[in-house]
């Protein structure tokens, strides 16, 4: 019968391809890891990983193992975690989420103040959405969940859909507009400020690329936030999501339109991946996004 700790220990390898990782989200020494990989190595007769400059890769028997033993691994640390106390009012855990920085202007106030309530030793560490590695984020653990604009494709991912969301374009009342309309000619001659497509925000850009049209890019920045002002002193366009073009509305040297062209709506979704380890945290945790951020949007 195999050791269940080694059983930890190869399934935390093979989702981090690294050792040190491993020993990290294990809460034991490096050391301690490379002995149960040896042991692992031992008593399944193959290599299981190939060191190289890009971490620790499985061989195809380790891949098969992993199909088998992760899951059952789920199994076994599900029912362990249900006769642990998980107690959400006393935990000094940090969950750590992938936010895109506008997601963070609309989310964070909900989620802070209901854990300032229901949890309220509990800290956040966010991390800017990067929609390139977003899955990785999620497998190994470097982010407890995520919240963005676009499905992620890894099956393996959960996923539930917040809310519909549409672009709006805010626009400086600097730029002169005929009757005060914001026509497509309006959107293709104005000075645009955007931020990179690894965001998850360039249904726009992809958009315009299939109609043969392109925009004036003036100004790319890495984070929406910082434009509040730039939009208004420097004559730009900004196209954002309708729920943060909100955040503006009283903002009398910004107009609001909507997107001058037949863009297709966008879900909003929350991901997470079922862990092998700390599953009763884990599981409070996302049944804690989902209720609060659905309540919100059925109240809006």
């Amino acid at each position: 019968m195999v050791d269940l700790n080694l059983i930890r220990a190869f399934v935390t390898i093979y989702n981090t391809r690294s050792v040190s990782t491993a020993a990290v989200h294990l809460n034991i020494t490096q050391p301690s890891v490379s002995h149960n990989l040896s042991r692992l190595r031992y008593l399944f007769k193959d290599q299981l990983f190939i060191r190289t400059k890009e971490g620790m890769i499985p061989t195809t028997y380790a891949t098969q193992l992993y199909e088998a033993l992760n899951h059952h691994l789920v199994e076994i640390e599900g029912v362990v975690s249900e006769v642990k106390n998980f107690d959400a009012k006393t935990s000094e855990r940090c969950f750590r989420i992938a936010l895109t920085d506008i997601g963070g202007l609309y989310f964070l106030p909900i989620i802070l103040s209901h854990l300032e309530i229901h949890a309220p030793h509990i800290t956040l560490e966010i991390t800017t959405v990067d929609m390139n590695k977003l899955s990785d984020w999620l497998i190994t653990g470097k982010v407890d969940a995520a919240i963005c604009n676009k499905n992620l494709e890894d099956k393996s991912l959960n996923t539930l859909t917040l809310f519909e969301e549409k672009y709006t374009c805010l626009v400086s009342r600097g730029i002169i507009l005929e009757g005060n309309k914001f026509t497509l000619d309006n959107f293709l001659k104005g000075n645009h400020a955007v931020v990179p497509a690894s965001t998850g925000h360039n249904l726009v850009e992809n958009y315009l690329s299939k109609q043969g049209l392109r925009r004036k890019i003036k100004l790319q920045v890495p984070q929406f936030s910082i434009l509040g002002e730039l939009i208004a002193k420097h004559n730009l366009i900004v196209t954002v999501p309708s729920r943060i073009g909100e955040y503006f509305k009283h903002n009398s040297d910004i107009q609001i339109f909507d997107v001058p062209f037949e863009l297709p709506c966008f879900d909003v979704t929350l991901h997470w991946y079922k862990k092998s380890a700390d599953t009763s945290a884990q599981k409070w945790f996302i049944n804690f996004l989902k209720e609060i951020l659905t309540d919100h949007n059925e109240m809006n």
